[in-house]
């Protein structure tokens, strides 16, 4: 009697398991392209990325690190320099701007399940000396939570050479479209780099958006 009853419940679970495989997630949702980015071009003026870029300017600048947290570390892989600027009442219509595109590039693309910042935005320079980051993805120790990455782009094209941002999709590798004033967003976990600058000065502001980690 024992042995029937433990065999019958086995074969409700295995039953309702095929069932949840099936039938638990909406059709709609399983045509999520997560291998791709959202950009504004036209949401940063001249006159709002000359804010950025003073504000920026103003900060004491460090050499960009690999790895999150404590583990943070120089390394040729990352040629850079950054400076992190805080949410303060110089910069909190930043803050908000970006917050508000990030909600609808997410609503647009992902529904990722979005709390808020991970860091301090990040004000990011790279030289024409071979400044650049090489394949990498925004997700690791310390740093799991990442959602979105965010690239804001404050150099014109014309005063560089090089310093492409690129994704890589396992087939193929992409350019985000060179534009002063271009935000993208895009999944932390896929690879992207800036490939070296060859000449000028590339700056842009790089930030994420997190919320609980991805399961």
């Amino acid at each position: 009697m024992l042995n029937w009853s433990y065999s019958f419940i086995i074969i409700s679970i295995t039953k309702f398991y095929k069932m949840s495989a099936n039938y638990f997630f909406p059709p709609q949702r399983n045509q999520v392209n997560h291998f791709n980015y959202y950009y504004f071009d036209k949401e940063f003026n001249d006159e709002t990325i000359g804010r950025v870029k003073k504000i920026g300017d103003s900060i004491p600048k460090q050499k960009g690190e690999t790895g999150g947290g404590s583990d943070g570390k120089v390394s040729e892989y990352r040629k850079s320099d950054i400076a992190w600027i805080p949410d303060n009442n110089e910069s909190t219509w930043l803050y908000s701007k970006i917050a508000d595109l990030a909600m609808i590039a997410n609503k647009e693309m992902w529904n990722f399940d979005i709390w808020g910042y991970h860091d301090s935005l990040q004000y990011t320079i790279y030289n024409g000396n071979g400044g650049h980051y090489d394949w990498h993805a925004d997700l690791g120790p310390n740093m799991s939570n990442r959602k979105l990455s965010v690239v804001l782009q404050l150099s014109d094209p014309s005063e560089y050479e090089g310093g492409e941002l690129q994704m890589n999709l396992g087939s193929s590798i992409i350019s985000v479209p060179r534009q002063k004033g271009l935000i993208c967003f895009f999944p932390s976990f896929v690879l992207h780099r800036v490939t070296p600058l060859t000449s000028g000065i590339r700056t842009s502001l790089v930030t994420w958006l997190c919320g609980a980690n991805l399961r």
